[in-house]
């Protein structure tokens, strides 16, 4: 098996057919087909049925090129890694953050972290809590901010921030005179929610059908700032992290507590595997520092992310 053989497969898959498959690696038609036969006869079974003229992935091969895509995946990462080394130098530090940490406190991290290090570029991605964990397992982030679902090896986890979720809506709303609100204040109201996939409209979908009251999601979005926004134009109430608020004066909503308690915890992340780079360190330091006056600073107890872990540069 050789990288031709497999570059000859992703490309059939990709394109559908052996002949466009030809155009996109620059080849003949039957110097692919010759490839992927030579293939078929490496790995032992039948990769493609001809089907009405057409080239068929057989089961077998489903299952084969998710392998294929995988390790591919690896090597993008790789070919990625390089290009930034060569266009910027090591000195960049990568970070992926769910956008409900609150984007003042990322600045702020930025902001501080510039002021020590000037030669170091910082590149900050909003990913979901699926993907911040998965960038940074697969080396595409150097440092990840988000809820831990389960503890992925070779990754070091820091408890980040556990705010209490906080019930929002616009001052005008029916429900802004109450000074906590509840589920059942909630029963049949206009519920603006984050995505299905993310932990806090989970929690609030099983509290409200635990109790009977009836879940009214009349929208949904994956960004904090965009369910605010919604929140301050009348159109629903929501429950959000009070960290996502900060720093959005010009938005007209409100807070209110809500009980029972939902948690929101997030934890930061770096990879342990290899020793994290000194600059890692400091930008992990400076997002601790940066989180809203509320949330413990970094402190001595903590010392993977102070002047006592060994790092290189």
């Amino acid at each position: 098996m050789n990288i031709r053989q497999i570059e000859a497969l992703r490309a059939i898959m990709k394109a559908g057919s052996a002949s466009r498959a030809a155009e996109i690696m620059g080849i003949t038609q039957p110097a692919v087909s010759r490839l992927i036969a030579e293939l078929e006869k490496t790995i032992g079974f039948p990769l493609f049925d001809r089907v009405r003229g057409r080239l068929e992935p057989t089961d077998q091969c489903r299952i084969f090129y998710a392998d294929v895509e995988r390790t591919f995946v690896g090597l993008e990462v790789l070919k990625h890694s390089a290009s930034q080394i060569r266009e910027r130098g090591p000195g960049i530090v990568r970070v992926a953050n769910m956008p409900g940490i609150g984007l003042p406190v990322v600045a702020r991290a930025v902001t501080e972290f510039r002021l020590l290090h000037p030669e170091v570029t910082v590149s900050s991605q909003l990913m979901s809590t699926a993907e911040v964990w998965t960038a940074l397992g697969t080396g595409q982030v150097d440092i990840g901010v988000a809820p831990k679902e389960t503890d992925l090896p070779g990754i070091e986890y820091h408890h980040f921030s556990g705010d209490a979720a906080v019930c929002a809506m616009s001052p005008r709303h029916r429900l802004a005179s109450k000074d906590v609100i509840t589920p059942a204040d909630l029963d049949g109201a206009e519920y603006i929610a984050h995505t299905p996939a993310a932990r806090m409209r989970r929690a609030m979908a099983e509290l409200m059908e635990r109790d009977g009251y009836k879940f009214n999601v009349v929208a949904e979005t994956p960004m904090c700032m965009t369910l605010l926004s919604m929140i301050s134009s009348g159109v629903g109430v929501g429950l959000v992290n009070p960290m996502s608020v900060e720093g959005l004066g010009n938005l007209d909503v409100v807070l209110r507590p809500f009980k029972p308690t939902l948690p929101l915890n997030f934890f930061l992340g770096y990879r342990v595997d290899t020793p994290p780079s000194r600059y890692v360190l400091s930008m992990s330091k400076c997002l601790f520092a940066a989180r809203p006056t509320g949330e413990s600073r970094l402190s001595a107890e903590q010392p993977a992310i102070d002047a006592s872990r060994e790092a290189i540069a």
